[in-house]
């Protein structure tokens, strides 16, 4: 058969059409000969009973002495009749036959069991169609029985050449050939219409339906018909609809998914039984420093070289159960610390069970409570040094050092320094930790040259006690910047004071305002101090750090300035820099936004 459904229908059609016409052929052919059968029999059954008529008005009896006579006879009758005449006695011996020579009618076959012959012995005439062995063709015979005086003393037989009935037969079978042909012919061409008729919305069916499965789901099928194929389009239609449906639920939870896991802080895996990998996170894959295409479908072992995170992925495979686990693994130098969770799951209907792994980078929480430990451990040591001085100075005068007017003094000026260090060690900690929990900013426009100006009367008094020169220079007099004032105070009050702080004396310590970019202004603060190692710069803006942990002390520094300065400067947009060298001093620069 074809694949195509048109011609499929065509063939259809003219293999019903053929069989129909085969069988309307034999019906036909069979009838017209049997019509032909009967007219011919009818004409002969004529023929020879007037033959026979004839005969017994001429009294040519007996047969056999008037064979002369009876020559004549049927070779007249032969002529006017167009037929074979014979005469046969009661015996079955050719008596005399018009189409063979009077001298060999001798030598003829005895006629006696002939079918005709046989039946008009039974029946007085008898009829057949059959091969005549003397002239060697077909005939139609008809035989009668010829009776003198009541008794039975031959037969008359005419028989009847087929040429008309053959040549007839081959005309109908010929006009009947010749006319299934080009029945057949106009059958072809019109059921090649009418299946182009029928199949064409069958064919735009199919067409959107590869569409569809193509992934437009936005075609529809036509529905402007209302027999069988209206309602399938329409069946169609409402099967489309269903599938977009569910195509866009599947779509919004695989968003969803992969949105969570994307966006989770979590390194997520699956496998298989095999240990193939199914699928990888991109935070998995961040944390393996490779790319998607490296890791999926990939064996696990040949991702991960853990061999502790692999021999827990064997046991849940093996054993079903979850396995959690942490490790180290150094990578460029660098410690990584890494929590595994190793979940078993079913993967497929057949139930096979594959592993979904998790992993997490805790190196940050690592450092974060390393810094949380330290900085629990300096704040308590912070805290501890002044009470302990307080605590020890007063012990000294219970015990009886205030009777003596110096001592106490002395010992009461101890306590007062330690508890005002104490003081502004609290208070450090307590602006350190409004400014980690972001609290507004309370913007204004600030007139930086009075701004400093402030700043500078603030610590003229400190600056002339060492002979510092303490200045200001700005590129514009009118400079007006945004910015938290009381947060922008703090900056300058702890960058100003550890410059004087750490700059001997006849040194200099000046303010800059320099062009930045269009809308930002570059601020420094530069110093002629004793200077900070490069391999410093980087840690001198952690909480408690110290370069001279027992100078700063002597000075009178709480270790929480710079770390105060870094957040407020952040809190602004910016980010605070350092450049210094031991002995060559120090420069701190940021940059603020001009109003």
């Amino acid at each position: 058969m074809f694949n195509n459904y048109k011609w499929n229908f065509v063939f259809v059609v003219l293999l019903v059409s053929l069989i129909g016409f085969i069988i309307f052929d034999i019906i036909v052919v069979y009838s017209i000969r049997s019509h032909l059968f009967r007219q011919t029999f009818d004409e002969m059954h004529t023929k020879t009973n007037l033959t026979l008529e004839l005969l017994e008005e001429k009294q040519l009896f007996p047969l056999s002495s008037k064979t002369k006579e009876l020559d004549e006879f049927i070779s007249r009758i032969k002529t006017i009749a167009n037929s074979r005449v014979t005469i046969i006695d009661s015996s079955g011996r050719v008596l005399s036959d018009s189409d063979v020579e009077s001298s060999k009618v001798v030598y003829l076959d005895n006629h006696k069991n002939r079918p005709e012959v046989l039946e008009a012995s039974q029946s007085g005439w008898g009829q057949s169609y059959r091969f005549s062995d003397t002239v060697n063709r077909k005939l139609f015979y008809t035989a009668f029985k010829i009776q003198y005086k009541g008794k039975n003393i031959g037969y008359l037989r005419l028989a009847h050449y087929a040429f008309y009935f053959e040549d007839s037969m081959k005309k109908i079978l010929v006009f009947i050939l010749v006319a299934n042909f080009f029945g057949l012919v106009i059958l072809f061409f019109s059921a090649a219409y009418v299946g182009s008729y029928v199949t064409y919305p069958i064919l735009r069916i199919v067409k959107i339906a590869q569409e569809i499965s193509g992934g437009d789901l936005d075609r529809s099928f036509p529905i402007n018909r209302k027999d069988e194929i209206g309602v399938l389009s329409q069946i169609l239609n409402q099967l489309t609809d269903r599938l977009k449906n569910q195509i866009g639920l599947l779509s919004s939870e695989r968003s969803k998914l992969e949105n969570i896991l994307t966006n989770l802080n979590v390194g997520i895996i699956a496998i298989d039984g095999n240990r193939i990998i199914l699928h990888a996170n991109p935070q998995f894959c961040s944390i393996l420093r490779k790319s998607e295409e490296e890791i999926i479908n990939k064996r696990i072992d040949k991702v991960l070289d853990w061999e502790s995170v692999l021999n827990k992925i064997g046991s849940t495979l093996r054993n079903e159960c979850q396995e959690t686990g942490e490790f180290v693994y150094f990578f460029d130098s660098a410690k990584v610390f890494i929590n595994y969770i190793i979940s078993p799951y079913i993967i497929s209907k057949e139930k096979e069970i594959g592993a979904l792994i998790q992993i997490q980078d805790v190196s940050e929480l690592k450092y974060l409570e390393a810094i949380r430990k330290s900085f629990v451990a300096s704040a308590s040591h912070e805290l501890k040094t002044p009470l302990t001085g307080i605590v020890g100075y007063t012990e000294t005068l219970l015990g009886g050092s205030v009777q003596e007017p110096e001592a106490r003094k002395r010992f009461l000026n101890r306590i007062l320094a330690q508890a005002r260090r104490l003081e502004y060690l609290v208070s450090d900690l307590l602006q350190l930790s409004q400014l980690e929990h972001e609290f507004p900013l309370e913007v204004n426009k600030i007139n930086l040259k009075v701004f400093l100006r402030k700043i500078i009367d603030e610590f003229s008094d400190k600056a002339n006690q060492k002979k510092i020169s303490l200045t200001v220079d700005l590129f514009d007099e009118q400079l007006i910047v945004k910015a938290d004032e009381e947060l922008l105070h703090t900056v300058f009050e702890n960058l100003v004071d550890n410059a004087l702080k750490y700059t001997q004396e006849h040194g200099f310590v000046i303010i800059k305002a320099l062009q930045s970019e269009k809308r930002r202004i570059k601020i420094e603060v530069q110093d002629s101090g004793i200077g900070i190692e490069k391999k410093y710069h980087g840690r001198i803006f952690q909480r408690f750090y110290r370069v001279d942990k027992a100078r700063s002390r002597e000075l009178g520094g709480t270790g929480l300035g710079l770390a105060i300065v870094k957040h407020i400067i952040e809190r602004h947009g910016s980010t605070i820099f350092v450049k210094s060298e031991p002995g060559q001093g120090s420069c701190f620069y940021f940059d603020l936004e001009k109003a």
